[in-house]
């Protein structure tokens, strides 16, 4: 097999110095806006890279004091640009969006185990509001009030009661709210997020930008007892953290309205501002609602607001640490890591951030600055692997190869797969000066939803390959080992001197094992409760058996279906049924399907483990693709979305995409918390037609209300000692 260290070689020669592309970088890289610190110092240490700089100042400001860490943060609309390669010139459109504290993304929060995070949310949008008529929802039951707003602490393990991570809650129009989160000192370190979540303007807050990065960072050492942070392995050999670099992945659907209220469009009906108009995010049908939109709008992913930045001061050799967000609502992010070209006449170009056109037509032009195989042979590009340490936050048994001897083509274990919604934190290194293309690769046709036999129109990855961001790497050394051997090896040498680190966990770093640093119990021998949850989304006309309602226009006997829809178990969401009651400190397993079409199951509070993944197909008996020791039984180069299923055996999620003919196995634990909160698909267009339920936890299953309340308690009039008789 060829070397990756001679693929690169010859795919990076060029006469243009790294100096050259340095100055041509039009797109910096911007890590995500952060509040103002006010007060004391923090206690926190960013890590993200210095060279990674902002260009937006979110409104509201942040205070630490002690265990507390308060926020002011502002829901405005706000002008803002957006660069759009699609534009002629490659200008920026004006925009007007919904956001945490008026940047394209919102500001990033870092706090720590056992901190109170109090959020003093201020909803600054107009009380005008025609998508809430009269103040409220529309009557028939369609998304809206769009100004209408709320917090959602995605992934974090706190209550959702009172004014915790309650997504039942409305924050009107020009009100103010305090949210105060409590996280548990036990609480994992990792990458989680927050966004809007107010059932009927979830998804068009989402994709107005109304998002942002939420990290825990935590200092706690592994000694041999309770689980430690990963946090505190990741160091250099000086014992100084390694840099890291926040992707907060966002899918702006912006346009612009003509005086008809119709988009409007180019000539190849891709989505155009011209001149003196501005961009909004207001029409739920027309810029959200198809599996086909994201393809038809022409517009760019976007990461930390920018479309199709420039990182650059990485080091050959030098390790970082990259925490993936998926900020979408519906599409898949089909990440993989490839040399670019820089032989290609166009190269200049792109490193200066003006390579024009929309995705489709800068398709043909990224295939080839960003090829599969080294040009003018048909030696395959050794992908830059991905080394996943944690996933949703959660950190992994064990670090996970991603692109490893992997082909640069779509599909299979060598793609980063990010649905909306998901996180990935990996580690990885460049191994020698050159420029990289980091791409949301073209999807296969059974990635694509509604697939068929010849694929779909829309939805889980892109028609054709797009450029998400170029890399440049400069200076440092060049690595010829093998890359997960030596990013192992760093970890392992990082580490040695800590005398309080257990041999048998500083050994386990060479082999990749991350363990002692999993702040999950393993619940595969855990005692279940013995009634089987289930969670089956289908989009349609469902049946209602056994029998139709009274006034349905059918026969007796007949079938009889319901009104089209969006469904969880047959049934759309009514914010006043719950349909799974649950005991806290208590076990279920679950089972989720997906019908007609791939869907995303998320759950909030509680995370969960995946015990197995079956798959059949129609008419055949479901099996397991895995083996007796995880292994995946699918094979390796094979092309298909179900091989993101490959790396879960045993791992814990929040979010997790279902595929059709497939039966997904989950297992959670309802610890310490009772109250009211959601399960939905996360494609939040989704959710919002109605593919959500509430689930109720409870501290007795068996007693009288739950044991929530006084429920059949009787009050009898008692005699006090004192009182006179009559």
């Amino acid at each position: 097999m060829t070397s990756l260290r001679i693929v690169l070689a010859g795919l990076l020669a060029c006469t243009t110095s790294q100096a050259v592309f340095a100055e041509l970088a039009a797109q910096p890289f911007l890590a995500p806006p952060r509040l103002v610190e006010k007060g004391a110092p923090g206690t926190l240490k960013a890590t993200e890279s210095t060279l990674a700089k902002t260009d937006c100042n979110p409104q509201g400001d942040i205070t630490r004091d002690g265990q507390t860490v308060e926020l002011n943060l502002q829901v405005q609309k706000r002008e803002n640009y957006i660069y759009n390669p699609g534009n002629p010139d490659g200008a920026k459109d004006k925009v007007q969006l919904r956001s945490y504290g008026g940047c394209l993304s919102g500001p990033l929060i870092d706090v720590q185990p056992g901190n109170t995070l109090r959020v003093h949310l201020d909803n600054q949008l107009d009380k005008n509001d025609p998508s809430c008529p009269g103040g409220g929802d529309p009557a028939n039951g369609q998304p809206g009030c769009f100004n209408t707003i709320n917090l959602h602490y995605h992934g974090m393990h706190v209550s959702p009661s009172g004014n915790s991570d309650n997504v039942l809650l409305n924050i009107a129009p020009q009100t103010k709210f305090e949210y105060e989160i409590n996280i548990p000192t036990d609480h994992p370190s990792g990458t989680f997020w927050y966004h809007a979540h107010r059932h009927g303007s979830t998804a068009l807050q989402v994709a107005s930008g109304a998002a942002g990065a939420l990290i825990v960072r935590g200092n706690r050492p592994y000694t041999g007892g309770k689980p430690g942070d990963i946090d505190t392995i990741l160091k250099d050999a000086a014992g100084k953290p390694i840099t890291e670099q926040v992707f907060l992945f966002q899918q702006i659907p912006y346009a612009c309205f003509d005086d008809k209220g119709a988009i409007i469009k180019q000539k190849d009906l891709t989505w155009t501002c011209p001149s003196g108009k501005t961009g909004v995010v207001e029409n739920f049908d027309a810029q959200l609602s198809s599996a086909t939109v994201w393809d038809e709008s022409g517009r760019f992913t976007s990461i930390n607001g920018v479309v199709q930045p420039t990182l650059q001061g990485i080091a050959a050799g030098e390790i970082q640490r990259w925490r993936f967000i998926h900020g979408g609502i519906h599409d898949t992010v089909n990440l993989q890591i490839v040399p670019m070209n820089t032989t290609h006449p166009k190269a200049s170009l792109a490193l200066k951030g003006v390579l024009s056109g929309t995705p489709k037509e800068q398709a043909a032009l990224i295939t080839d600055l960003c090829p599969a195989t080294v040009p003018g042979t048909s030696t395959p590009v050794e992908l830059v692997p991905q080394f996943e340490i944690a996933a949703d936050g959660l950190t992994r048994t064990a670090i996970r190869p991603i692109g490893v001897n992997k082909k640069s083509v779509s599909g299979g274990i060598g793609s980063n797969f990010l649905q909306p919604g998901y996180r990935s934190d990996v580690l990885l290194m460049f191994p020698r000066d050159g420029t990289y293309c980091v791409l949301n690769q073209a999807a296969t046709p059974a990635e694509r939803a509604n697939a068929g036999p010849k694929g779909g129109p829309g939805g889980q990855g892109p028609n054709e390959t797009q450029l998400l961001a170029t890399v440049i790497v400069s200076g440092g050394q060049v690595v010829t080992d093998d890359p997960q051997g030596y990013i192992q090896q760093a970890l392992y040498d990082a580490n040695k001197t800590d005398k309080s680190l257990p041999a048998a966990a500083l050994e386990g770093l060479r082999t990749g094992d991350l363990n002692p640093w999993r702040g999950m119990d393993d619940l595969k021998n855990a005692v279940v409760n013995d009634d089987i949850q289930k969670a089956d989304f289908f989009i349609g006309n469902p049946p209602f058996p056994p029998s139709p309602p009274a006034n349905a226009p059918k026969k007796p006997g007949d079938p009889w279906t319901g009104p089209f829809g969006f469904y969880i178990n047959y049934k759309s969401y009514d914010p006043d049924r719950i349909d799974f009651t649950r005991q806290v400190n208590t076990t279920d397993d679950w089972v989720l399907t997906s019908q007609g079409e791939p869907h995303i199951f998320h759950i909030h509070v509680n995370p969960f483990q995946v015990m197995d993944v079956l798959y059949a197909k129609p008419g055949e008996k479901p099996k397991s693709i895995f083996g007796a020791n995880g292994e995946c039984l699918v094979p390796a180069d094979e092309l298909g979305l179900q091989n993101q299923y490959c790396g879960m055996w045993h791992e814990f999620k929040d979010t997790l995409f279902v595929q059709n003919d497939y039966q997904v196995l989950v297992r959670t634990h309802y610890d310490r918390y009772i109250g009211e909160f959601v399960i939905h698909c996360h494609i939040l267009d989704h959710e919002d037609g109605g593919m959500m339920t509430n689930i109720q936890i409870v501290p007795d299953i068996t007693a009288s209300g739950g044991g929530i309340g006084m429920a059949g308690m009787k009050h009898t009039a008692h005699q006090h000692s004192d009182s006179k008789q009559p």
